[in-house]
């Protein structure tokens, strides 16, 4: 009777010790971390990244210690809002999503203690020196590749990165020196698409598609909006606010609504060239917003997603004429001048939305 009684305990101890390890077994394996073949979502403009063109490319030395020099703090710690949203900054600071960064530059890479790096990091050798910074800032994952901070997609403007650079540099006991200058290069011209203050052209070109734009097909184009945004009457806000009847609405207006001073400075409403500027570059639009999302760089894209914007709305703000439209009545008048003035198509019927706030 006393070995059958011993056989028992002996069995119900192996059998916990089986679960035990058996258990902790299968979660080791469910939560290792492996890079998918295909992400979950694409971020909209970074294809061309994945592709191996139009990469972000991180200055070289000469060009990152120049950019560095004429690089302001204010302007970093502006763009650096956005990693606030899985980084401290300040000594002592709490581990997020991502780890504490003050001190960062010129500390061993993956070693700030309390946070599981991933192996993709944990396996980079050296400290963290201006040029590993400038290159995981430009692309975090061509940088570590399997990363979790795969799904940032990277700042392309070196000098944007040049500030965020200086910025990490001032949250540090001893601010490691800067490099060394060289002679600054010659100014580009901005092209002839490209205004200045970096916003891309637009305008007349987007207005034109607008005539013929699909808001289906715009929703499908802006799903990814869908991460961050609701477009139903009386949606929630999210990370961003509720879009519904945004098109015509004031730039910042949303009750409820934390928006960054980048987006309270700007002036006027939503009009169909403003959402097209801001959908295309948004950093461009509001230097210093805390919108991580690149931008749209197809202006077909772009005017589909507007259309789906302008149907989301009690009173669809009317559509502007396209330039074509406007220039045929009055290449008509000059070929036919005895016409009566009735036979005229009424242009002055619909004036341009940016007169015409919904």
């Amino acid at each position: 009777m006393k070995y059958y009684r011993f056989n028992q305990i002996a069995m119900a101890v192996l059998g916990a010790l089986l679960l035990f390890f058996g258990a902790k077994t299968i979660i080791q394996i469910a939560q290792e971390e492996h890079e998918p073949e295909k992400p979950g979502f694409e971020v909209a403009g970074t294809e061309d990244t994945k592709k191996g063109g139009g990469e972000a490319k991180p200055g070289g030395g000469g060009e990152l210690a120049t950019l560095l020099a004429g690089a302001d703090v204010a302007r970093g710690a502006e763009v650096a809002k956005k990693c606030a949203i899985c980084h401290t900054f300040d000594k002592g600071g709490a581990n997020l999503i991502g780890p504490n960064l003050y001190g960062v530059l010129g500390r061993k890479i993956a070693s700030h203690e309390g946070y599981e790096y991933s192996e993709a990091l944990k396996a980079k050798e050296g400290n963290w020196d201006y040029a590993q910074l400038d290159q995981m800032t430009a692309n975090p994952s061509a940088f570590a590749p399997g990363t979790k901070m795969a799904l940032f997609p990277g700042l392309p403007d070196a000098k944007q990165r040049a500030d965020v650079i200086v910025f990490v540099r001032s949250k540090n006991d001893n601010p490691p020196p800067l490099p060394e200058a060289v002679a600054a290069p010659a100014e580009e011209k901005p092209s002839a698409e490209t205004p200045a203050g970096g916003q891309p052209a637009g305008g007349s070109e987007v207005i034109a598609l607008l005539a013929t734009a699909d808001p289906k097909q715009g929703e499908t184009d802006g799903a990814l909006c869908k991460v961050c945004h609701t477009f139903d009457k009386g949606g929630a806000v999210l990370v961003g606010p509720n879009l519904y009847g945004v098109v015509g609405k004031k730039i910042a207006s949303q009750e409820g609504v934390n928006y960054t001073p980048a987006l309270k400075s700007k002036q006027g409403d939503w009009t169909y060239e403003n959402l097209d500027l801001w959908l295309a570059n948004p950093q461009a639009f509001a230097p210093g917003t805390t919108m991580i999302f690149p931008g749209v760089p197809d202006v077909k894209k772009r005017a589909n997603i507007i259309a789906f914007l302008r149907s989301k709305s009690d009173s669809p703000a009317p559509l502007p004429a396209a330039a074509g439209e406007a220039a045929q009545p009055a290449d008509k008048a000059a070929e036919t001048p005895a016409a009566p003035a009735e036979a005229a198509p009424p242009a002055e019927a619909t004036p341009p939305a940016a007169e015409t706030p919904a």
